[in-house]
């Protein structure tokens, strides 16, 4: 008699439930957005991507005048932008087998199969998004002091918490190493049997290890004094000169000489130059024409910076040797995330 349990709706649901335990990364991040993809009244289909409103940005005046601000309905896009499958060749044979047998075989793999590759899509994509680093490229962080410049960081530009830290497997083996004789704990650190601290750490609420986190590999120039070509640039696209030859990548970062972020709910200046990350990669010699997030804002509720580049602004690369006759070699890195998990989203339709 075959099996009534195992049809292909039990082995997706179970495929399913296996991914839902072994994702990592995903799993910090906010799956809210789901349900925006349920069918509208009358069987009505939303399409592949929404527009998710923002949270409005207030600047505080004095004085008993009322000073009217304008409201600005910001959205940013969120799209379904990869379509996965695990494709199965199931008879009726199979359907004749004991329940362990397929979950063992075949649904446990898919589902950890599948988790593996959505962490992998959603790290390598989110991080080039992200313009605040820490460390250096091509080294691990063996030190407290670096992941608490990277709270600090968080701080400043008022990301609210609790934050969480998921890292590359080394990272994580390198900070729990450097704290073991801290916890002195007898036959070994139990704290990290499940890759993480016990609690809050660091300014850490919680911390995980992940494999597929992505790695980064850095652009490389020839000698090259990179600088902006004029005065006042703003948005998110600037002109440069001073290059060699070049190849830039997206997610390589950089500052600007005179470019200080600003806190973006009480706008004093940070004291930290605004850290810029390359949405597009680029490729040529002498002047390059640079994609960049945060984009450069002055003034009023949207505001980045304390003021644009100046004319001849020095460029500072994150792995390059220098500003002046500068170069920078091809680096690997792998990347871990330090972030509170409404900065990004993971969303799935069925």
């Amino acid at each position: 008699m075959s099996n009534s349990f195992i049809t292909p709706t039990w082995v997706t649901t179970d495929v399913a439930m296996n991914w839902k335990n072994e994702i990592r990364l995903i799993a910090e991040v906010s799956r809210t957005y789901g349900d925006d993809w349920k069918n509208k009244p009358e069987g009505a289909q939303i399409g592949y991507t929404v527009q998710q409103r923002i949270q409005q940005r207030w600047g505080v005046t004095e004085g008993q005048a009322l000073q009217p601000q304008a409201i600005l309905n910001q959205t940013v896009p969120i799209s379904l932008t990869h379509q996965l499958q695990i494709g199965m060749g199931w008879s009726s044979a199979d359907a004749t087998v004991d329940v362990e047998d397929v979950q063992e075989r075949y649904t446990m793999p898919a589902g950890r199969s599948m988790a593996s590759k959505c962490d992998s899509l959603l790290g390598a994509e989110v991080y080039k998004s992200v313009s605040h680093t820490i460390g250096t490229p091509g080294q691990s962080i063996t030190t407290n002091d670096i992941y608490l410049d990277g709270m600090a960081l968080l701080d400043n530009i008022a990301v609210p918490t609790p934050y969480c830290a998921v890292l590359d497997p080394k990272a994580m083996s390198k900070i729990a190493g450097a704290n073991l004789a801290i916890f002195n704990l007898p036959g070994g650190n139990s704290d990290f049997k499940t890759g993480q601290f016990s609690g809050e750490n660091l300014g850490f609420n919680s911390w995980y290890r992940d494999p597929n986190m992505p790695t980064h590999t850095t652009g490389t120039f020839t000698s090259s004094t990179p600088q902006m070509t004029s005065a006042g640039q703003t948005g998110s696209s600037i002109t440069t000169d001073g290059w060699g030859n070049f190849t830039l990548n997206a997610g390589d970062t950089f500052t600007i000489a005179g470019v200080y972020e600003v806190n973006p709910i009480s706008y004093v200046n940070t004291g930290n130059l605004m850290e810029f990350v390359l949405q597009v990669g680029v490729t040529g010699s002498s002047t390059a024409t640079l994609t960049i997030y945060p984009p450069i804002i002055t003034s009023g509720s949207l505001q980045t910076v304390t003021a644009s580049p100046a004319n001849d602004a020095a460029l500072s690369f994150k792995g390059a040797t220098g500003t002046v006759g500068a170069t920078m070699t091809a680096t690997n890195s792998r990347q871990s995330l330090l972030f509170n998990k409404a900065a990004f989203a993971f969303v799935n339709a069925d």
